[in-house]
């Protein structure tokens, strides 16, 4: 990523009347979202409607995902006994 490829302080957004909108490209580049993304919407409450979007963090799914949540945990697991299962 280029570091000084910065934002502006003021951009300008069209909404079409189904709800779409395009973001500037160096906005959707800065966030990682060149290939589209969910983002979380939140109202300011600031008496102008105005909204806060933020790119959500893209999580990792399946065994690679749930290997490294366990990674990440501050407690180890505790060791493994183990035992002999009954045959018939």
């Amino acid at each position: 990523m280029n570091p000084y490829h910065v934002m502006r302080e003021l951009d300008t957004i069209t909404i079409t009347a189904k709800g779409q909108a395009q973001f500037p490209s160096g906005w959707r580049k800065l966030a990682g979202l060149m290939h589209g993304g969910p983002c979380d919407v939140r109202v300011l409450n600031d008496g102008r409607q105005s909204l806060i979007i933020t790119p959500r963090v893209q999580k990792r799914r399946g065994a690679v995902g749930l290997l490294a949540h366990l990674k990440r945990r501050e407690i180890p697991f505790p060791k493994v006994e183990r035992h002999t299962l009954p045959f018939k």
